[in-house]
């Protein structure tokens, strides 16, 4: 082997050398390939998560414009059309961002929630070269109205089975309504926003000072003087058909005088003889006599006086004979919220919004009801006596205006007709938009009493049974922080 030969690679060698070279080449262009064919993806990741931030930026400012401007039109009670373009307004001013363009806001009220809705277009950097050029934010924003003024009528069980119970139950409703009334007044005396009317009930009610304008001017029974148990104290006989507790007034068809007719059997008494009368309000006694007997303290009409409201709470007594009549008490509820004759206190003009208190979209209403007993015609004696019950402000069962109203002188079905009327009172009531809380309270009403209470209320969290005083307090002082919530109180 010559010294040349050695030194020369060998042709296995050189074939390896160029076979490496050409796989090397080969690699190269491979590699070239898979980059070109990666790089659409790698720019299309890049440019979503680019575009993708700034649809995020975009999405937060419009929400918080959306956000002003939710909370800014909460706190205006006005048509919505006027809510429509402060909504707008708010959402303009507050939102500007460079590449982005407000396309709409609308709004949607339903009670007391309003809700703002937002939308606006995004042009896009990079996702253009994927034929998208623009994406659409849209937000919500909800909120719940801070309250208003709040009318509300407190309607009561006055009746003789008040006096049961030790502290008797009137005591304690006077106690748990001054919970309730002290919760509302919230330590104003004279609130700007806020009306409370105290409707006292038994099997009648007694309109008050309002009496003498509602029944016929032609009654033989002299004029209103509630100072005097010889005269006509102002409970009214509710009228005739579905007036009978409709929301009309006494252009519609007027009331009559209530005045308990003399009988040896139920009632003697001698109009003439002041001693012969004994109108009960006192004591726990059916020994009562006179044309009043069953005739609960006055109804007071919509105030903001809490001195007024007190006082009607600490002149709340008990009332025996007649019996429990909570559709007439009802009715009176919704009268003395309506704008209505014969109490037209809800007609006054709420100078925030120049409509009627009841009208006005920030003036909330509600109605609190509660009794201690189920609904009944009671009959002192039963067995003798005229017609079938006691003389109520329906007459009494058995006679031509009960009977005519109530086609039966069963006192058995016409309570189940008077659970009826109750109920749909407070169909009506919710109806109109009032809010309804009842309340049953002790251990007489019966397992229908407190289902028919439930289904009166406006929602079930709304019915409270109270077995005793410490919970009708608390009852009533749960409804009463309900009810100030309702309320803006400035």
């Amino acid at each position: 082997m010559t010294t040349e030969n050695n030194n020369k690679p060998s042709l296995r060698s050189q074939f390896a050398t160029r076979l490496l070279s050409r796989f090397a080449d080969s690699r190269r262009g491979a590699m070239a390939v898979n980059f070109a064919l990666l790089i659409v993806p790698l720019l299309a990741a890049v440019g979503m998560s680019i575009d993708g931030s700034r649809f995020l930026l975009t999405r937060y400012h419009l929400q918080s414009a959306v956000d002003a401007s939710a909370l800014a039109v909460a706190t205006v009670y006005d048509e919505k059309p006027v809510i429509d373009a402060l909504a707008d307004k708010f959402v303009v001013k507050n939102f500007t961002l460079d590449d982005a363009t407000l396309t709409s806001v609308d709004t949607s009220i339903t009670g007391d929630t309003i809700t703002v809705n937002g939308t606006a277009s995004m042009q896009t950097l990079f996702m253009s070269i994927f034929q998208v050029s623009q994406v659409d934010v849209a937000v919500t924003t909800t909120v719940k109205r801070a309250g208003g003024g709040l009318l509300v009528s407190l309607v009561l069980d006055n009746t003789g089975s008040m006096w049961s119970d030790s502290p008797s139950k009137i005591e304690s409703l006077r106690s748990a309504s001054d919970i309730l009334v002290d919760a509302i007044f919230d330590g104003d005396n004279e609130p700007e926003d806020l009306r409370v009317a105290i409707v006292p009930y038994a099997s009648t009610v007694n309109p008050g000072a309002e009496a003498e304008s509602i029944v016929d001017g032609t009654h033989p029974y002299g004029p209103l003087d509630p100072s005097d148990k010889t005269k006509w104290k102002g409970c009214v006989l509710e009228r005739s058909g579905a007036n009978s507790i409709a929301d009309t007034g006494p252009d519609v068809e007027e009331w009559q005088p209530f005045w308990y007719p003399v009988d040896s059997d139920d009632n003697d008494y001698d109009i003439d003889d002041p001693s012969t009368i004994h109108p009960g309000g006192f004591t726990n006694t059916n020994n009562i006599t006179g044309p009043n007997i069953g005739c609960p303290t006055p109804i007071t009409p919509l105030t903001n006086s809490y001195s007024t409201v007190t006082a009607a709470v600490d002149a709340l007594t008990a009332w025996n004979r007649g019996g429990t009549l909570g559709d007439i008490g009802m009715a009176w509820g919704i009268r003395s919220l309506s704008p209505g004759a014969p109490f037209t206190e809800s007609t006054e003009i709420d100078p925030k919004t120049g409509a009627t208190l009841w009208d006005s979209p920030r003036w909330r209403k509600a109605i609190m009801i509660m009794t201690d007993g189920d609904n009944l015609f009671y009959d002192v004696h039963p067995y003798s006596g005229p017609g079938k019950s006691d003389y109520t402000g329906y007459g009494r069962l058995g006679e031509s205006q009960a009977d005519a109203l109530f086609g039966t002188d069963n006192a058995n079905t016409a309570k189940v007709i008077v659970d009826q009327r109750l109920q749909s009172l407070c169909t009506t009531a919710k109806n109109q938009d009032i809010i309804v809380f009842t309340v049953t309270f002790g251990t007489q009403p019966n397992a229908a009493t407190k289902q028919n209470f439930q289904d009166c209320a406006t929602d079930p969290g709304k019915y409270f049974h109270a077995p005793g005083k410490a919970t009708l307090e608390s009852a009533f002082g749960a409804i009463g922080a309900e009810l100030s919530k309702l309320r803006i109180v400035k």
